[in-house]
């Protein structure tokens, strides 16, 4: 599993070199903190499009920016998740607040998003429209959703304000 989880200077090289075959490389991206399972349906069905399948994980700093709260789980933590899927070839952490750099570099056949991102726009569809990558939202409804579990768990923990009354 550990040997999944790489630097993304390291897997250019690797691409670069021919020691990872592109073929119909798919890039996949996210936080991934509290792992659930519209992540791992997400995950299952962008490896069945293409492999493989590189996934890209916001660091801890890039999840502060992103969704204006410090993840649950570290980053080499959550990559450790992610990189133990079968579905998943590999796994690096990038630190900026979306793939565009990522795309740039890697030059995947295929990038998804979840299927929240559907009907809204994102800057990595202007990169991959570009550099000549398809892009596509996967899922038919987003069923479950890290915030959302997130906040049910901080509610269900929160002191009472008014342990008398």
């Amino acid at each position: 599993m550990r040997n999944k989880i790489v630097e993304r200077s390291e897997l250019v090289q690797r691409l670069s070199n021919g020691s990872v075959n592109a073929g119909e490389m798919v890039l996949a991206g996210g936080c991934f903190d509290l792992f659930h399972v519209g992540h791992l349906d997400y995950l299952e069905e962008a490896a069945a499009l293409g492999r493989p399948l590189i996934v890209g994980i916001n660091s801890d700093e890039s999840v502060i920016r992103v969704k204006q709260r410090a993840p649950l789980f570290p980053a080499f933590e959550r990559c450790r998740i992610v990189a133990a899927l079968h579905a998943v070839d590999y796994v690096f952490i990038f630190g900026e607040d979306n793939l565009c750099t990522s795309l740039e570099l890697l030059r995947p056949s295929l990038f998804v998003k979840g299927v929240d991102y559907r009907d809204r726009d994102f800057p990595e569809r202007e990169t991959g429209m570009r550099i000549g990558c398809e892009i596509r939202c996967l899922g038919s409804s987003k069923a479950a959703s890290s915030s959302i579990l997130s906040d049910k768990l901080f509610e269900r923990h929160r002191p009472d304000p008014d342990p008398g009354s």
